[in-house]
């Protein structure tokens, strides 16, 4: 065997050892989240909306996505973008099929609930999104969502009190 056919299938061993044992990081970098973005939100606002496309080589299933600035993160699907009378539903998980998945305004997001902080134009949000593949390992991708609008959201005023 040639250098080069010795060397083509150490390579080649190397690639199919990672697909399929699931090397570390194999599937992270296969997997990203981009053009991610929001609109400004007040701390203590009861939800906001984040946007991103994620980009990925593989089926994988979407089973988290965590922030520091909210209570929880909800995956919200439209199964008719755009279409008013399509109500939008939360899911537990979602099945992101290979290729670009893309979460958007009038479509399918990713809704932060209970927002515990002041999320101000020009800042970033970390997200993170955990993933599972089809054997079941997890990756999580981390990414930094531009806060994105004109407004500086004000905190809610307190409920005028009751007369007495």
């Amino acid at each position: 065997m040639s250098d080069a056919a010795t060397a083509f299938a150490r390579a080649l061993a190397w690639a199919l050892a990672c697909g399929a044992l699931g090397a570390p990081g194999a599937a992270a970098a296969a997997t990203q989240v981009e053009n991610a973005w929001m609109r400004p939100a007040a701390a203590g606002a009861a939800a906001a909306e984040a946007y991103a496309d994620l980009r990925n080589d593989a089926p994988l299933t979407l089973v988290a996505v965590r922030t520091p600035v909210a209570r929880a993160v909800e995956i919200v699907v439209r199964d008719r973008p755009g279409d008013i009378a399509d109500p939008p539903r939360v899911v537990a998980s979602l099945a992101i099929p290979a290729g670009e998945t893309r979460f958007a305004m009038r479509g399918s997001v990713l809704r932060l609930v209970g927002v515990t902080q002041a999320v101000l134009p020009g800042t970033s949000v970390p997200l993170a999104f955990e993933f599972r593949d089809a054997r079941g390992a997890k990756t999580v991708v981390e990414t930094l969502v531009q806060v994105r609008g004109l407004f500086v959201p004000q905190p809610a005023a307190p409920p005028p009190a009751a007369p007495r």
